[in-house]
């Protein structure tokens, strides 16, 4: 499995266990002032609940964020991670006053999950409160749901969220902190009852050598494309094309088949987490 794995083996062990971890002060003040700086300066209004900046700005002006973004992170990443790379982050805002949810999810599948290990970085430039739309996650979530997502295809789980919403954790992150979490670990985050919005910035940390593939669903016939891309494919939204272009060769076509859990299996496995968490404190 193509990993960045954490240098830290005991960083290594908790997001193993857990699927993911927090790390105190990523980024400085004068760091968390800059980007929250360069964030205003591209977005001003509040027009949508949660505003991202790859999908809602123009072409063109989501890259220059990413670089001013990985420009900062890059200098600091190396501390953490042995054999990574962060080619791409963007500004998620959660605005206020517009009734945004992020209900419990897990990421769209970018890579061929059985050969690479994707682990998403979410670094909040304000401090997250109950109120802001703090991140929670679903410890060890990554052990029990390990089908992959493709894109434009609807999270098959959604019917568990009562349940799942026993196990949420929330992380109330300071500003400059950073979550990592893992790509299979079901997270979500509350609505913004503040007066001020909740930018964060997230992107991908992941092994050197890791490609990138468009996983495709096809809701007519239930199955998933799956092409080898590079990262404009993804950057230029070719993505948002009903047809992909014939430079991405097709690798396969599979039908689209969900593992089955209910709510017993969820109770079994935490019952089982649970007791495993309390053996390695």
């Amino acid at each position: 499995m193509l990993a960045a794995n954490f240098i830290d083996s005991n960083l290594e062990s908790e997001i193993t266990q857990n699927g993911y971890v927090v790390i105190p002060n990523f980024l400085n003040r004068e760091e968390v002032n800059y980007l929250y700086e360069v964030y205003t300066n591209y977005h001003n209004e509040r027009e949508i609940g949660c505003w991202n900046s790859l999908y809602d700005l123009p072409l063109g002006y989501g890259m220059e964020i990413s670089e001013k973004i990985t420009a900062l992170a890059q200098q600091k990443l190396g501390n953490y991670f042995k054999n990574w790379k962060f080619p791409v982050a963007n500004f998620i805002v959660k605005n206020p006053g517009q009734g945004h949810e992020s209900l419990v999810h897990r990421d769209d599948s970018m890579h061929d999950e059985s050969q690479i290990q994707y682990r998403q970085c979410w670094v909040p430039l304000v401090d997250l409160t109950p109120e802001n739309g703090a991140l929670y996650v679903v410890p060890g979530s990554h052990r029990l749901f390990t089908d992959e997502r493709p894109m434009f295809a609807r999270w098959p789980f959604e019917h568990l969220r009562p349940r799942l919403e026993k196990e949420f954790v929330p992380i109330y992150a300071k500003a400059g902190d950073m979550i990592v979490y893992l790509e299979k670990t079901l997270h979500g985050s509350p609505k913004n009852f503040t007066n001020e919005p909740r930018p964060v910035f997230q992107g991908g940390v992941m092994h050197q050598d890791a490609t990138p593939l468009f996983t495709k669903y096809i809701k007519e016939t239930n199955e998933v494309e799956s092409y080898d891309v590079d990262l404009n494919f993804f950057l230029n939204k070719e993505y948002l094309k009903p047809v992909v272009d014939a430079k991405y060769p097709l690798v396969k076509r599979v039908k689209f088949e969900v593992q089955e859990i209910s709510e017993a299996d969820i109770d079994l496995f935490y019952e089982n987490f649970k007791k495993e968490s309390l053996l390695l404190v």
